[in-house]
């Protein structure tokens, strides 16, 4: 009885909730990303100026596509491009994304709440996005790309 008991503390402090509120909280994000059908990744040649590469979540929503898209630039922002900061990109270690477990968003959470909660009030407070480019894993070293972001979802319609 007593390991039945140890083992559902451990699974039970190991499972957490996303929501909304949980996320909105945040002023740094991680989005997990795994290129599928659902998920796709664009990465232009290395001599493009501004724009590096596309991370998209597509998914349908009242019977049409909506997406999600994040984009990796030199610089996240118009005043960071005056300031001269350029957008920040990590190799990171397993344990680090684990320490940053509950800032990090799956694609359940974006299928959840769709298009237009991710966007508008999921990440209305978020200073920081990261992406978490688990196609480009490699030797325990996961990259994670600072971001912009943007919707498809049209306001009044």
């Amino acid at each position: 009885m007593k390991n039945l008991y140890l083992i559902l503390l451990f699974i039970t402090s190991n499972i957490y909730c996303q929501n909304i509120s949980s996320i909105k909280n945040l002023d740094t994000a991680y989005v997990e990303f795994k290129e599928s059908a659902m998920q796709i990744k664009t990465v232009l040649p290395k001599d493009n100026p501004g724009f590096k590469r596309w991370y998209i979540i597509q998914f349908k929503e009242k019977n049409k596509d909506e997406y999600l898209q994040f984009w990796v630039s030199d610089y996240p922002s118009s005043k960071r491009r005056e300031m001269g900061i350029k957008s920040d990109y990590r190799l990171v270690e397993k344990a680090y994304l684990r320490r940053n477990k509950k800032k990090t968003i799956s694609v359940d959470f974006f299928k959840k709440y769709g298009v237009f909660k991710s966007y508008y009030q999921a990440f209305e407070k978020c200073k920081v996005i990261y992406i978490i480019d688990r196609s480009e894993e490699k030797n325990g070293q996961i990259p994670i790309y600072e971001v912009s972001i943007s919707s498809s979802y049209m306001m009044g319609e």
